[in-house]
């Protein structure tokens, strides 16, 4: 039976392939945060058309700064990286941004009813956040979707820690007054 050649060092250990490494890695991370990469993209304002690539462009950026980036760090890298590139592809950008909202797929299976009823509540969400001026949108996506600490939002986005505890005051405070307006009867008004 012949056995496929494997590289021996001295002590007749094998060699390590440093590429099957860095491949194992790159697929590990996109594994792991592809999915919170999408999402936060969507959250930034990337339409449903341009999301994919973007985040594509990201992981690119991610393969070829792999070796720069220590274990551990993958998470803010991937979110800096997502939010440079939903600034840049906003700067590019004129059109509004469409208000298309992808269904996540779910563990179990609702009934029509209750589908209708959380992609109502998804759309209403979506509407409300991306009601928010753009500062306090990142600030109100990065804390209470994504769940970042405040002291992790101020070095993402190069802000002091009080700015970024205001901002998020004021965005809760303006989504909660958006959402109670929505909830309000039209005649109650």
């Amino acid at each position: 039976m012949a056995a496929h050649p494997v590289l021996m060092t001295c002590t007749d250990a094998p060699v390590v392939d440093a590429q099957e490494v860095r491949k194992a890695r790159f697929r590990g991370i996109v594994a792991d945060h592809f999915s919170d990469v999408w999402r936060f993209l969507r959250h930034l304002g990337i339409d449903a058309h341009g999301v994919d690539d973007a985040a594509q462009d990201i992981f690119l950026i991610v393969w070829q700064r792999l070796d720069d980036i220590r274990p551990g760090s993958e998470r803010p890298f991937l979110f800096t990286t997502a939010f440079r590139k939903a600034q840049s592809l906003r700067r590019r950008r004129l059109e509004e941004v469409a208000e298309e909202v992808v269904d996540d797929a779910l563990d179990s299976s609702p009934t029509p009813e209750q589908r209708l009823d959380e992609k109502q509540a998804r759309d209403l969400a979506f509407r409300l956040i991306k009601g928010l001026e753009e500062d306090l949108r990142v600030v109100f996506v990065l804390y209470e979707v994504e769940g970042f600490s405040m002291q992790q939002i101020a070095e993402l986005v190069d802000i002091p820690l009080g700015t970024v505890a205001s901002r998020l005051r004021r965005a809760r405070e303006i989504f909660q007054t958006r959402f109670e307006r929505y909830m309000t009867p039209r005649g109650a008004r």
